[in-house]
C-alpha cells in the first residue's frame, strides 16, 4: 500500500458524521469556501501540499476523476496547507487543475480533521456525512484515505459511480 508524506491509523473521524465546517479562501479571489457550498453532492476533500510528492502524484488523477463526473455531482476540493498562495496558483497552472482548491496557510485543517500528514483524503456524501468506503487501493473500509490513490482507477470509478447514484 503506498504511503504518504506521513501516515497514521488512528481516524479521529466516524463514518455518518457530519465534518468540521470550517471555511477556507479559494483561489480564485480569495472568496471563503466551506463543504455547505456544495449541498447534495458528492465531495471527495483532498488535504494536500505543493511540495509533498505522493500529493502531486497523485493531482492529475484527481483531474480525470473530476472532469469525468463533476456533471453527475462530484466535486474534489482540494485544501492546499502550504504556506504560499503563489506556490499554490503556479502549482494549478502547472497541472491544470480545474477543480476547487482552497488555501489553509494556518493549520486550521490540521486540527480540525486530525491530519498527520498529507495527502489525506475523506469523502462526503450528498447527505453531507462522512462516507465509510472501500479504499480503492486495497479495499479495506476507511473514512479516512492517507496516502495518494490513483483516483481515475476502474477500482476508484466503480465505487465513485455508486456513490453519485445515491
Amino acid at each position: 500500500m503506498p504511503f504518504g508524506c506521513t501516515r497514521s491509523s488512528e481516524t479521529g473521524l466516524a463514518p455518518g458524521n457530519f465534518p468540521p465546517t470550517t471555511s477556507y479562501p479559494s483561489l480564485d479571489g480569495g472568496k471563503l469556501i466551506s463543504l455547505s457550498d456544495f449541498q447534495g453532492k458528492v465531495v471527495l476533500l483532498n488535504i494536500w501540499a505543493t511540495w509533498c510528492g505522493p500529493c502531486v502524484q497523485e493531482m492529475p488523477g484527481l483531474e480525470r476523476l473530476y472532469a469525468k463526473y463533476k456533471d453527475k455531482g462530484l466535486v474534489v476540493l482540494a485544501v492546499a496547507v502550504d504556506d504560499s498562495q503563489e506556490s499554490v496558483e503556479q502549482f494549478r497552472r502547472q497541472y491544470g487543475l480545474s477543480f476547487p482548491i482552497a488555501l489553509d496557510d494556518d493549520g486550521q485543517i490540521k486540527a480540525d480533521y486530525q491530519i498527520s500528514g498529507v495527502p489525506e483524503t475523506f469523502i462526503i456524501g450528498r447527505d453531507g456525512r462522512l462516507v465509510l468506503l472501500p479504499d480503492p487501493e486495497d479495499g479495506e473500509l476507511v473514512v479516512r484515505i492517507t496516502g495518494p490513490r490513483r483516483w481515475d482507477s476502474p477500482n476508484s470509478q466503480v465505487r465513485f459511480e455508486k456513490l453519485l447514484k445515491k
